[in-house]
């Protein structure tokens, strides 16, 4: 009996290390991936998106009352709050980001861009 007490007390250890084991650290992911909107159109109906793959490329669309008017390609790097942007074009910029919730702040300059994750 107090064997078989210790091969059950023995696979309940191995299978809460296993528990603990399994249950990683999600930190490393990157909350900018998925697709995100502008919260709302300009005063020419005007919007645009932004779609952020996890390989670091992404595409940006813009809309005109809902319909696509323009799209680029681009690559995307990541250093804390600044994120630069490589256009297909080749040109680079460097930007400030946050995020909140489903909310992303992309502040050039003096302009900043709220967007929704669609």
């Amino acid at each position: 009996m107090k064997t078989l007490r210790l091969i059950g007390a023995t696979l309940l250890m191995v299978v809460l290390c296993v528990n603990f084991a399994a249950c990683g650290d999600d930190d490393d992911e990157n909350p900018i991936v998925g697709t995100w909107k502008s919260e709302v159109a300009d005063s020419y109906g005007y919007s645009e998106s932004f779609t952020f793959n996890a390989d670091g490329s992404g595409m940006w669309q813009e809309f005109k009352d809902n319909a696509q008017s323009d799209s680029e390609s681009f690559t995307y790097a990541i250093d804390g709050n600044k994120i630069t942007f490589t256009w297909s074009d080749g040109e680079t910029y460097t930007s400030t980001f946050s995020i909140s919730g489903n909310r992303l702040t992309i502040k050039d300059n003096e302009d900043s861009e709220t967007y929704v994750k669609i």
